[in-house]
């Protein structure tokens, strides 16, 4: 298993490391926004963030 992280790779051989890391992919997958919410809810963020920008 090849893991791309922020400033370096990781590479997993032993079965349990990447048994452990597929858990936690699978959690992660499990909680995630469908397309639709994921859309709503960065277009919400994203209003969020200009009308308090645009405040003085």
């Amino acid at each position: 298993m090849h893991l791309d992280r922020y400033t370096s790779d990781l590479y997993l051989d032993k079965p349990s490391d990447v048994q452990h890391y597929s858990v936690l992919y699978d959690h992660l997958q499990a909680r995630a926004l469908d397309p639709g919410s994921s859309r709503d809810f960065i277009t919400d963020v994203t209003k969020t963030h200009i009308d308090a920008a645009s405040r003085p």
